[in-house]
């Protein structure tokens, strides 16, 4: 599952898992200049309730802050800690952080090395293609990354121009794969069950990793998992009983405030699912309580609102 601001939090991590199948998980992106200082009794980032196939995410690109970020995380003992050099946003790229180290090869590999040295356990980087659609310059990056001490890679397929918009462009996973020694995991275009087995058979890749889909219908990764078995899927769950699930994942993990700001965010995803999701979502954007936003949630499936 991938990483995804507001989204790849603790909660919306459980009820993927309540459907089983997926094997990795995300943290969202965490800012390398607050970790090491962050309260783990107070942030809503620093949570999970395991970390065995947990990946922490850091954005950077200060070696040094990077390097003090990593070894706190590390001492969480996380699957692996991930260096993110794929995040296209402005806010995120005006730093010089995310898909921006692309355009500086030597940085990235000195902040690699700087997570690398603070890291016991595995480390990764989510990149991009790169600034231009460019096989040869993004094997070499990718290259670069392997010789300076990453265990694996996850390609997102897409350009940074490209954002989210553009069709994934999964021959440069296959390109990747054949260049690098270590693991790659191909990221992009995944909508349905059949589309992961089609990017492994299509470009050899060691994982794929699911983004938006997997908030759209978190138990796409159960379906995955029996198409590769070579079963049919079982048919999707009552969508009531998801977004329901949500809803008191959300309290479990966090206060009311930011409970209803990503159930409200959470609902928007779900409701892609229903005819009637633009009304559910507008009726739970109204709710200033999660007790209100439940009750709206189903009141709409009572009436069957179409």
């Amino acid at each position: 599952m991938a990483p995804m601001v507001d989204l790849s939090h603790v909660a919306y991590r459980e009820l993927v898992r309540s459907f089983g199948g997926c094997d990795v998980f995300y943290s969202e992106m965490l800012n390398a200049r607050i970790v090491p200082g962050e309260n783990t009794r107070t942030s809503i980032y620093l949570r999970w309730t395991r970390v065995d196939d947990l990946v922490l995410q850091l954005v950077g690109g200060d070696p040094e802050k990077m390097h003090l970020a990593a070894r706190r995380l590390d001492g969480f003992r996380p699957f692996s800690v991930d260096v993110n050099m794929g995040c296209w946003l402005k806010k995120v790229t005006c730093h010089g952080w995310g898909v921006a180290l692309m355009e500086d090869p030597d940085r990235a590999r000195r902040v690699l090395s700087a997570v690398r040295e603070a890291v016991s356990t595995l480390v990764s980087v989510k990149m991009r293609i790169g600034c231009s659609p460019d096989p040869e310059a993004m094997c070499d990056f990718a290259s670069m990354l392997e010789d300076a001490g990453a265990d694996f890679i996850v390609l997102h397929a897409r350009t940074a121009a490209d954002g989210l918009s553009r069709k994934a462009r999964w021959e440069y996973i296959a390109r990747l794969k054949e260049r690098l020694r270590v693991p790659v995991v191909g990221n992009g275009g995944v909508t349905r069950a059949e589309d992961a087995l089609e990017m492994f058979s299509s470009t050899g890749c060691d994982g794929v990793m699911v983004g938006r889909q997997a908030v759209i219908q978190p138990w796409i990764f159960r379906d995955i998992k029996a198409l590769m078995e070579g079963s049919q899927p079982e048919p999707p769950p009552p969508l009531e009983d998801v977004i329901l699930d949500l809803h008191r994942l959300l309290l479990e993990h966090f206060g009311e405030d930011v409970a209803l700001k990503r159930f409200k965010t959470g609902v928007v995803w779900l409701s892609q699912n229903l005819t009637f999701g633009h009304h559910l979502t507008t009726l739970v954007g109204r709710q200033k309580t999660m007790e209100g936003a439940a009750s709206v949630v189903r009141d709409a499936f009572l009436k069957g609102i179409s």
